[in-house]
């Protein structure tokens, strides 16, 4: 069991706070939460990442994602990436384009193209472990689900041993944000990006309008299209995964909730609160672009910030009891999935892929339990926030 830290502790964690450090997740939300009272902007460096302000209160990380002017996006990830992330890490009106030629196929109509694929393969992983009475949710079933969606969605592939290998790099970017994992990404989706150059799919689709398209006028650069390739590969791999297992860890923890995502308005009326306090994407950059303050502190032209989501949803001051799950009434304005220009293009395929994951699960499976023959839960490091492994107990309906 952890034991509880000081004030001090925490101070001295913030000065250092590096969200790759595996000894320092178990006690993040307790520094968070010490620097919204007392260093809401905190200054951090730490050998990786290099020194940032952290920003940790709602209407500071709002501030700052909604003044693309002052804070920029442009190399934005937390740890520098020698591969650029395309939307994630453009301004206007590179990222006006980009959002205008991939928005068309991530529409929430757009994903439901796909929802009896979707129930399919949620089905045929259920299979897989329904008589056992007991799964690892985040390996035999989350995990699988999304890939092999992003799979038929994105990248026309057919061969899950390639996916398998696009998940082992993907988890070392968002787990370590070393160079060498970016690097890995980047000729991950070159080859991705290549063969669609060379041979545009038949079908219409984003690696066509990333291989074929234009942006505001001009033909993608291949740096533009890797970048966007990688984005779709860590949002389609990761974050999706990351939000079902934390619901239904959450749901493994407090069997009551399990009606509620029964009923088939939990996807409008809950899933945002599910996503509020469990931060799927916990973290991003911005660069300042000219001097200004945030929360009264100074922060210099060239200097980058560190963009705690978590934090933000974790703020009593916009959501009272922020620790807490909380439905009623429901609690707009999270950042689970951003905000301002930079709000998830993905997010309406994530709600359905789901909505539906869970729908599935339920109408075969009943009374989630975590498994007390395992060890104590653990939260990964890095960019996402999910735990480690989800092993749970079930019924069958």
């Amino acid at each position: 069991m952890t034991s509880a830290r000081t004030d001090r502790d925490l101070a001295a964690l913030l000065e250092s706070y590096d969200p790759f450090d595996r000894d320092h997740v178990e006690w993040k939300y307790d520094a968070f939460a010490y620097a919204r009272q007392h260093c809401p902007v905190v200054r951090t460096e730490t050998e990786l990442t290099g020194p940032m302000w952290m920003i940790t209160r709602y209407e500071d990380v709002r501030r700052v994602l909604e003044d693309p002017e002052t804070f920029s996006s442009v190399g934005g990830s937390p740890a520098p990436a020698p591969v650029r992330l395309g939307p994630l890490d453009s301004d206007p009106p590179e990222h006006t384009g980009f959002r205008a030629l991939l928005s068309p196929y991530l529409t929430r109509k757009f994903a439901l193209t796909y929802a009896d694929e979707m129930r399919k393969t949620a089905n045929e992983l259920i299979d897989g472990f329904i008589e056992n009475g007991k799964v690892e949710l985040l390996s035999e079933f989350a995990s699988p689900f999304v890939s092999r969606i992003l799979a038929r969605m994105v990248f026309n592939e057919n061969d899950m041993s390639k996916m398998e290998r696009a998940k082992e790099i993907v988890y070392r970017v968002t787990e370590d944000g070393t160079e060498e994992s970016f690097m890995n990404l980047g000729m991950l989706s070159a080859e991705y990006l290549f063969a669609a150059i060379e041979n545009p799919p038949e079908e219409d689709g984003i690696l066509r309008a990333l291989a074929t398209g234009t942006i505001n006028g001009e033909r993608l650069t291949n740096e533009q299209a890797l970048g966007a390739i990688s984005v779709l590969f860590l949002g389609g791999l990761d974050t999706t995964r990351s939000a079902i297992g934390a619901i239904a860890m959450y749901m493994a923890l407090n069997p009551e909730l399990e009606q509620r995502v029964r009923d088939p308005r939990w996807v409008r009326n809950d899933m945002d609160e599910f996503i509020r306090l469990t931060s799927p994407v916990g973290t991003f950059g911005r660069t300042v672009m000219k001097d200004t303050e945030i929360a009264g502190c100074p922060v210099k032209k060239g200097e980058r910030l560190l963009i705690r989501f978590d934090s933000a949803n974790r703020d009593d001051a916009k959501f009272p009891n922020a620790d807490q799950l909380q439905f009623d009434p429901p609690r707009g304005g999270n950042a689970g999935f951003g905000l301002g220009i930079h709000r998830c293009i993905g997010m309406h395929l994530a709600r359905v892929e789901i909505a539906i994951a869970f729908e599935e699960l339920l109408a075969r499976v009943t009374n989630f339990r975590l498994d007390a023959d395992s060890a104590d839960l653990k939260w990964v490091p890095g960019i996402a926030n999910y735990p480690d492994r989800v092993p749970l107990i079930f019924d069958k309906v």
